[in-house]
């Protein structure tokens, strides 16, 4: 890759460690050395830590330490204050909080991303067994980790500002999704797409197993790029 640029990468995530090997010619692991920051951190189930904590915290840390550099940033698809789920509320304040104190950034809003270490795949193989899933009746426009890291290198190479919606060319249901990602584990279940009120009964039992959270439970939407609806 072509650039003189050091870049900082802030996790060590999916899709942190995919940036860091994909430009790692120009990596640094000292943000006052880096002239561009890659926000990665973030979370879609709270374990360890809040959304409040990954999402702002975080971020409000970061700031201060952004002086004279280029900020590209992590949200997600969808997200917006006025959404159910604290996971898109507290993206969409993160945003805001980058728009306000910061002139120089790239918010990147992909759906969801797909690549050789996604933890949907780890999370799929607790249950490569069963001979029958359900799945969310969704759409979703899945972006491959190396598009990504190619968007990224070329809001870089041309300075690019703003918000990044990105989707990939094909709009498929969760349900090939699962399909898709059981194949890695030479499994084919059978797989039921099911509407979201049916995940909202079983959600008390889900959320005991921790396979389905609250917050996940209200995040079932289509995740879409405008224009591909």
């Amino acid at each position: 890759m072509d650039i003189n640029y050091k870049i900082y990468i802030t996790s060590n995530g999916f899709v942190g460690e995919y940036l860091k090997e994909y430009f790692k010619k120009n990596l640094t692991e000292e943000i006052d050395k880096a002239d561009i920051v890659i926000n990665t951190i973030g979370i879609l189930k709270e374990e360890k830590y809040t959304y409040e904590q990954s999402h702002i915290k975080k971020l409000k840390e970061l700031l201060p330490k952004l002086k004279n550099k280029k900020l590209i940033h992590f949200s997600a698809l969808g997200s917006k204050k006025e959404h159910p789920s604290r996971y898109h509320q507290t993206k969409a304040l993160g945003e805001e909080i980058i728009k306000k104190n910061l002139k120089n950034y790239a918010i990147l809003k992909p759906s969801i991303i797909l690549g050789e270490n996604q933890k949907l795949y780890k999370d799929l193989e607790k249950f490569k067994n069963l001979p029958i899933i359900f799945v969310p009746k969704m759409k979703v426009a899945p972006v491959e980790i190396e598009k990504i890291a190619k968007i990224i290198e070329k809001i870089i190479k041309e300075n690019l500002k703003g918000e990044f919606e990105i989707c990939g060319k094909e709009i498929v249901s969760m349900k090939k999704i699962f399909k898709d990602g059981f194949k890695k584990f030479n499994k084919n279940p059978i797989i039921i797409e099911m509407p979201k009120w049916y995940f909202r009964l079983l959600l008390p039992i889900l959320s005991r197993l921790k396979i389905l959270s609250k917050d996940e439970y209200l995040m079932i939407e289509d995740n879409i790029c405008k224009g591909k609806r």
